[in-house]
Parts: structure tokens; C-alpha cells; sequence
């Protein structure tokens, strides 16, 4: 049991308590002080993952009131390295930190890889240390001026000044106080600008990375934080659906939001482009860990965005399950987005497992009634109650507000027989065969007198405008960017439906020859796509070479010739224009 413990300043750093405490005893070697605290001669001096902590904690003064618990919440970084680890990681690593055995925890957080910010000296803030010493009389190191993502002091906004104390070159077993040699006040800053907007921006990124650090919130797993993120993304207008992006837009606005503070960190850009593309892969699957900063800024960018406005209301939204008592009340909170050719489809889901969907379309602003897409769990025993009292077919429809044939297919899925208008099927009991009620078929005299009342068709008149619909089309897809494959489907259903035109080929002559010329094999798409991402490079002034065309376009090594060949035609084209 130790007879004295330095008192817990607000916001210090574990590491700091243990220089203080040295200091303190007076003691002629650190070695003694370890072996005092943890009862170990040799103990590890980690600045973000001290070990050890359940002994520290048993080896305190009675009524102290700190357990190694709090000690790791309140004195360490690892709250902020495991914000955005799930809840398993984080407790495998606080589980780590309490027996002792830290090393290569980075390397287990996944973050290892990452040299953003890598920060080799504690850093300090003169400002700091003088309310250090006038409310506590001495100086110690605070924890959130540690974070690779804060450059500047959260409380005063100036610049970190970087300490004397080198966690590298040092002994890892010596702990140094924070004091008038290892901080001296003309020890160097960590950035040299001095333009208000710049340090505005750094210090709400140091904010940003304190809450982080005192608050990191609940875990998440990497398919939540993907959804997390797609959902900003889209409501920020950046996306096509909710899985597809408009990446090109998205970096240009994520570099023109960060555009004072990115070149602070060097190691995540080169020029314009994101090393590792980690800002597109962080709004796709998450397949790995990415560094609290990544987050940091993404999560920033996505706050600063005016939202778009949203078609369907800002919710929440109603339930529509026929079954449910709480039918009508406004319990969902979330939707998904997707988009179905020309209009966008968002879809419902509730807890109790109906799910509807609803259409909006752009071009016209206007938003489609509830469909119908799925029940859940509430509609197999609903189902065979009504089927056992002997509803008939509509009346099951009537009471699912389902077209009968619907219910048909419900049912077919779910193995329950239903009731006929004359009672159930006694040909195959129990079976999941469906009767249907009479269907009245036209005889051949109506067909025919049907026949005969319906118009023939101008079929020249036709081709003509079939042609002109197409030239139209065309030029609408040509328009798309990224550009999309001008193909006979594609057309189909920017004008009529798929299959309108194969079905009336022998009857539009001009149609389909003007279609035969308009139509892209997969090869001209290639080059035509190719040329507009060269186009688009040469705008913000990416080099212009063949394997970032290739990565850009999508395109693989086997296509290097042909995107060789288009850059060579743009670049005689520009040459041209400059004579």
C-alpha cells in the first residue's frame, strides 16, 4: 500500500502523475519509484498505453478514489485510438492496459500503418503552464495537447509548442516532468501561421478531438459507421443512391472545406490526391480501421454541409402495417435510398418488419404513394387465423389492403393454403395449391369486335418519331457525368420500356438504322469514358498519366493502349488550339 499519491490535476496525463510522483518522493532513481508503484523495477513509460493499471490501482491509498477503470478513461489516449473501434477491440484493449501487456497495441488497433500525425514529443502550451502555476504551482502535461489531430491548444487556440521530452531518444522506463527545462518558452511551434482563420479551423479540429478523447460515445461496428457515413454523404447531396457516390464532387468539396488545415498533415494528401485514397474508402465498405484524424475531418466536413432538402419530410415516419396496433404512428426514424432508372425510391422500414417504399422524382418534384414490399414476422400467423376461419381470397386481400393476387404469392411463399369463394380446396387438403375465384375470359366474338374498334397506326409516322425520340435521347445521355453506355436498353427506357423497340423492329426501318449508329459497342464507352476523365483531370491539374486515367476511368492494364491512344488525342487537340 503506498503512504502518498500525488493529487489528479483536470485533464492530465497518466504519464504525468507518475513524473509528478517521482518528483515528489524525492526518490534517487526512477527505478525505485517504479518498483514503489507497481512492484516491478522496469515498467514501460507509455505516454498513450500505460500498463499495468490494475495494480497501480490495489497499491493506492484508501479512500484515493481512483480505480484503474477511471484511469484509463480520464488519464490515457486510448479512448480516442478506440472511438471508432467496435466494442470488442476496445475491450480486448482495456483489458490489455490493466494487466500490463501494451506493447504493439497499436499494431492490434489497426492503426500502426497510419503515420498521420505521429507525435514523437509531448507538446505543451505556454498559456497553459502559466494558469498551471498560478492554480496548482506547478507544471504538468495534459492529455488532449498528446492527439495527432490537435496542433493547436483547444482552450486558447495558439500553437502547440513541442517539449525537450523526445519519446523515442529517452529511456522508456525514465518519466520527465513537465518543468522550465523540458518546457522551455522558446521551444519550437508545431505550425508557424498566424492567420486567424487558419487557427480557427485547427482549434475546432482540437475541440473536436478533446470530446473524442473525454467522451468517445457508444461503439460501433465498421457496417454502422458505413452506414453512418453514407447517410451524411447523401444527405449532403454527394450521392447518386445510397450506395453510389459522386466521388469526384465529394473530394472536391472535401478539399475546398479543409483547404487551410489539410496541408497540416502531410502524410494524408499528395498535392490533390488523398494518400490511399482513404476519403473514398471510408465512404464505402469499411474493410479496416482508419486513424481517429480520417474521422475527424470527415466527420467535420459532413457537419458543415447545408443538408438537402429531403423528399419524404424529415420524419419520422409512419407505419403502414395493417396488423399492428400502431398502425399510423410516427415510428420509424430511418430509410434507405436507391435509386430505380430516372426517380429515387426510399424504403420504410419498422420494427415490427413491414417495410413500404415510396418513389420520388426530380425532374417532376413529386413523391409516389406507399407500396407495399414486405410484411415481416406479424403475416404467417395472421395468414392461416384467416385462412382457418375461412376468409375467402379477397377478404384475406381486403383485410392485408393487398391485391388478391398478392396474397396468392404470400401465401405460396409461406406454405398456407387459402380459402376459395366456395370454401377450401378439398382436391389437395392441406397442400399449398391456390384456388382462385372464376375468371370470366372474353369470348371470341368480343375479341374480335374489340379488334375491329381499335385504330391502325400511322406506322410512318411512327418511325419518324421514334427517330427523333432516340436522337433526343442521345443527346440526353451524352450529357450524364460520370458518362453512362449509350446501349438499346438504356434508350428503351429513357423513352418507353424495356423491350418497346425489339418488338417493332420490322415496322420502324429509320428507327433502327438510326439506332445501329448511336449505339456503343463496350470498347468506344471505353474510350469515350477514358477521354472524360482525362478531361476532368486536366481541369484541376492532375498529372496526366496512363495508370491514374486507368484507375480513374475504372479500367484495368489490358486497357492501357486504348487510353494511351485517347490521351494522345487530347493532347494533340490541346497543342492545336495553343497554335
Amino acid at each position: 500500500m503506498l503512504a502518498y499519491f500525488p493529487r489528479i490535476y483536470q485533464g492530465e496525463l497518466f504519464y504525468s502523475v507518475l513524473a509528478r510522483y517521482h518528483r515528489h518522493v524525492g526518490a534517487p532513481s526512477p527505478i525505485q519509484s517504479m518498483e514503489a508503484l507497481f512492484g516491478r523495477r522496469l515498467v514501460t513509460m507509455s505516454v498513450a498505453f500505460p500498463g499495468y493499471l490494475q495494480v497501480l490501482a490495489d497499491r493506492l491509498p484508501v479512500g484515493f478514489g481512483w480505480t484503474a477503470e477511471r484511469f484509463i478513461d480520464e488519464l490515457t489516449l486510448l479512448p480516442y485510438y478506440t472511438a471508432f473501434q467496435p466494442a470488442s477491440v476496445r475491450r480486448r484493449a482495456r483489458q490489455t492496459m490493466l494487466q500490463g501487456k501494451t506493447d504493439g497495441l497499436l499494431i492490434r488497433l489497426g492503426i500502426a500503418a497510419f503515420p498521420v500525425g505521429r507525435v514523437t514529443r509531448l507538446r505543451f502550451c505556454s498559456l497553459c503552464l502559466k494558469q498551471m502555476w498560478e492554480q496548482c504551482g506547478e507544471y504538468y502535461w495534459r492529455r488532449d495537447h498528446q492527439l495527432p489531430s490537435a496542433l493547436v491548444c483547444p482552450e486558447h487556440g495558439c500553437p502547440l509548442q513541442a517539449s525537450a521530452v523526445s519519446m523515442t531518444s529517452l529511456s522508456r522506463h525514465i518519466p520527465v516532468a513537465a518543468d522550465d527545462k523540458s518546457c522551455p518558452w522558446n521551444a519550437p511551434a508545431l505550425m508557424l501561421s498566424s492567420a486567424s482563420l487558419v487557427l480557427s479551423d485547427l482549434q475546432r479540429l482540437a475541440r473536436a478531438s478533446r470530446t473524442l478523447l473525454e467522451n468517445p460515445g457508444q461503439s460501433r461496428s465498421p457496417s454502422e459507421w458505413t452506414r453512418h457515413y453514407r447517410q451524411g454523404v447523401h444527405l449532403a447531396g454527394l450521392a447518386y443512391s445510397v450506395k453510389r457516390f459522386d466521388q469526384q464532387r465529394l473530394q472536391e468539396k472535401f478539399r475546398e472545406h479543409h483547404r487551410d488545415v489539410l496541408a497540416r498533415w502531410p502524410e494524408l494528401m499528395a498535392g490533390l490526391v488523398f494518400r490511399g485514397d482513404w476519403l473514398p474508402a471510408m465512404v464505402r465498405k469499411h474493410r479496416k480501421a482508419f486513424h481517429p484524424l480520417q474521422h475527424i475531418l470527415l466527420q467535420d466536413f459532413i457537419d458543415h454541409q447545408s443538408p438537402t432538402a429531403k423528399p419524404f419530410g424529415a420524419g419520422p415516419w409512419p407505419c403502414l402495417n395493417p396488423l399492428a396496433r400502431h398502425r399510423g404512428r410516427e415510428l420509424i426514424s430511418t430509410f434507405e435510398m436507391h435509386r430505380n432508372h430516372s426517380h429515387q425510391v426510399g424504403v420504410f422500414t419498422c420494427r415490427c418488419g413491414y417495410m413500404y417504399t415510396r418513389s420520388y422524382f426530380p425532374g417532376r418534384g413529386d413523391v409516389g404513394f406507399p407500396r407495399f414490399h414486405s410484411y415481416g414476422p406479424m403475416l404467417l400467423p395472421a395468414l392461416r387465423k384467416m385462412t382457418s376461419d375461412g376468409v375467402s381470397l379477397r377478404g384475406i386481400g381486403h383485410r392485408l389492403q393487398l391485391d388478391p393476387k398478392t396474397v396468392v404469392k404470400l401465401a405460396i411463399d409461406l406454405g398456407v393454403p387459402v380459402v376459395r369463394k366456395g370454401g377450401l380446396d378439398r382436391k389437395q387438403p392441406g397442400s399449398s395449391t391456390i384456388a382462385f375465384e372464376r375468371v370470366i375470359i372474353p369470348t371470341m366474338k368480343n375479341r374480335k369486335a374489340r379488334k375491329a374498334s381499335t385504330p391502325l397506326l400511322d406506322w410512318p409516322s411512327v418511325d419518324r418519331e421514334t427517330r427523333h425520340n432516340i436522337q433526343s435521347a442521345v443527346q440526353r445521355l451524352r450529357t450524364f457525368e460520370p458518362p453512362v453506355r449509350i446501349t438499346v436498353t438504356r434508350l428503351e427506357r429513357q423513352i418507353w420500356s424495356r423491350g418497346w423497340l425489339s418488338k417493332r423492329a420490322s415496322k420502324l426501318p429509320t428507327a433502327m438504322a438510326c439506332l445501329s449508329g448511336v449505339v456503343e459497342s463496350v470498347e468506344q464507352f471505353q474510350r469515350r469514358r477514358a477521354g472524360w476523365v482525362i478531361q476532368q483531370m486536366d481541369k484541376v491539374g492532375e498529372p496526366l498519366q496512363v495508370w491514374r486515367i486507368l484507375r480513374r476511368a475504372g479500367l484495368t492494364s489490358r486497357h492501357e493502349d486504348v487510353v494511351a491512344s485517347v490521351l494522345a488525342e487530347f493532347l494533340g487537340g490541346v497543342y492545336r488550339s495553343a497554335v
